[in-house]
């Protein structure tokens, strides 16, 4: 890569504006308890508590933290939930068959696979049995197909939250170069395809993209999901990037960390720079995205 990002560089090439303003921690959780607030509304005016059930297999520990969040912002809006705890090895036909009662129970509102799945059972053969109407997580070929031809649907759930803690931060997209790191069905695609129904001009980079600080260095948003700890500074962004850290990693001190050097962050903002934090940054809105989505079916479905 060429030394670009040198002072002086910086400093005849940043416009005033950038020099003068100062760069955002995008800390999340203020804007979480405003989520909760609107929900416990929307929640109060249906005729029935809308319900999330939970198909947690195994004991994985990352897993069990999740879930345990979401059950905690169920409660917290007023929603009904469920985890049905299988164990780690149950058959692939037994998970089936959970989700196929699911989909017939007409007090189930939203159906969500935990994932990741021990390794004997097929993920994209269980989640393509939820019923897409009842599909939370956004995963199944038929709201992916949607997401891709720009129809209502279920959408996932990180993305989801992106775009709301963006538009809540009034971060303007339009027409803006939008760097994912990441080319998985989880983040990057559907992301993707959010940026593009909002104006963006999206590029997908992945473990074989050639180039990548260059890339970095000329975008105007960054989403970086590679879960690599502390693997981007300050002198990678130009000033004025706005910076979307999805990872979720663990320093070498154990200590929670992203992506983005977070002994940085202080250097990132005098630059103009804004940056989610890790954590309460992503994580706290891809949690509240779930539960409005749950709540979002149960409107359509007038619950």
């Amino acid at each position: 890569m060429k030394e670009i990002q040198t002072t002086d560089y910086i400093m005849r090439h940043i416009n005033k504006e950038t020099v003068m303003n100062r760069g955002r921690i995008l800390d999340t959780r203020e804007l979480v308890k405003d989520k909760i607030e609107e929900l416990k509304i929307k929640v109060n005016k249906l005729k029935t508590k809308p319900k999330l059930v939970i198909i947690r297999v195994g004991n994985d520990f990352a897993s069990g933290k999740y879930v345990a969040n979401k059950i905690k912002r169920c409660e917290e809006v007023g929603m009904e939930s469920e985890i049905i705890h299988l164990h780690e090895n149950v058959s692939q036909s037994d998970v089936a068959h959970r989700i196929k009662v699911l989909n017939d129970n007409a007090w189930t509102t939203g159906i969500l696979l935990q994932l990741p799945l021990p390794k004997h059972l097929d993920e994209d053969y269980l989640t393509s049995l939820i019923d897409p109407k009842k599909d939370v997580d956004g995963f199944t070929y038929e709201n992916m197909g949607k997401l891709m031809l720009g129809q209502e649907g279920n959408i996932a759930c990180t993305p989801k939250g992106i775009i709301t803690m963006l538009k809540e931060n009034n971060i303007d997209v339009e027409g803006k170069d939008v760097l994912i790191i990441n080319r998985s069905n989880i983040v990057g695609k559907p992301l993707s395809m959010l940026m593009l129904q909002n104006n963006a001009t999206p590029t997908i980079a992945h473990s074989k993209t050639k180039d990548l600080m260059n890339k970095v260095w000329n975008s105007d948003i960054v989403v970086t999901a590679i879960g690599k700890s502390n693997f981007f500074k300050s002198k990678d962004f130009k000033p004025g990037t706005t910076i979307i850290d999805v990872s979720i990693n663990f320093d070498e001190n154990g200590k929670m960390c992203g992506d983005v050097c977070k002994s940085d962050y202080d250097r990132l903002i005098e630059k103009g720079c804004n940056i989610t934090p890790v954590p309460n940054g992503c994580g706290q809105l891809t949690v509240m995205s779930l539960i409005e989505q749950t709540i979002e079916i149960a409107e359509r479905n007038n619950i």
